[in-house]
C-alpha cells in the first residue's frame, strides 16, 4: 500500500487497508472504501479482497 506515492506496508485484506491508513493519519471506513478516491484497487475492489458482511457495521 502506498500514500501519497510511498510505500507504507503490505495489506493482505480490507482491515488492512484501514489500519495502515489510520496509522499514517488517513481515517477510512469499510463502507467507503470502494468510493474514495483515496483508494486505488489493483484487481479489483473490497469484493475481490474478500470483504464480508460480518465486517460491515450493523443499521447504521
Amino acid at each position: 500500500m502506498s500514500l501519497q506515492g510511498r510505500v507504507v506496508g503490505v495489506a493482505h485484506g480490507v482491515q488492512d487497508v484501514i489500519l495502515l491508513a489510520r496509522r499514517h493519519g488517513v481515517e477510512l471506513e469499510v463502507e467507503e472504501l470502494d468510493r474514495t478516491p483515496l483508494v486505488e484497487w489493483r484487481g479489483g475492489g473490497t469484493a475481490a479482497w474478500g470483504l464480508s458482511e460480518a465486517m460491515l457495521p450493523m443499521n447504521r
